[in-house]
């Protein structure tokens, strides 16, 4: 009976820990972790070799389509999970829409309705833990 029971909390669990990494890497687009210790910012929890060619070119012609739109170059990003990070904490941001970051080229773009100041900019890519520089 005992035998039973933690049988069902190991088969269980096995299954939420499944469940919830499909969710996070196909609806989430966060990066599958790896043990590659070179990333700063999570501490080698993803691979820094996995490309995001498609979707960023997808989001970068949604950006371009927006009647506001800028670049933004930002240092520090190594990998999947530091894009992530900066289109998340940019997107959080009112007035912007879209947002994409490249590896490849260091930087973010955001597509905006409406005007949103380069400090406000700056200090949400701040607080994901980059450095943000030049905004074009």
């Amino acid at each position: 009976m005992v035998a039973t029971i933690v049988l069902g909390i190991l088969i269980a669990s096995v299954l939420v820990y499944g469940l919830r990494t499909i969710y996070r890497s196909f609806f989430k687009g966060e990066a599958a972790c790896c043990s590659e210790g070179s990333c700063s910012s999570c501490n080698g929890g993803c691979s820094t070799k996995q490309a995001l060619d498609d979707g960023y070119r997808v989001r970068v012609e949604k950006i371009e389509r927006f009647p506001i739109h800028r670049t933004i170059d930002v240092e520090g990003m190594t990998c999947e999970k530091c894009i992530y990070k900066v289109v998340r904490a940019l997107e959080k941001i009112d007035g912007v829409t879209i947002a994409a970051a490249s590896l490849e080229k260091q930087s973010a773009q955001v597509g905006m309705k409406e005007n949103v100041s380069d400090d406000v900019l700056r200090e949400a890519i701040r607080k994901a833990g980059y450095e943000a520089g030049a905004i074009a």
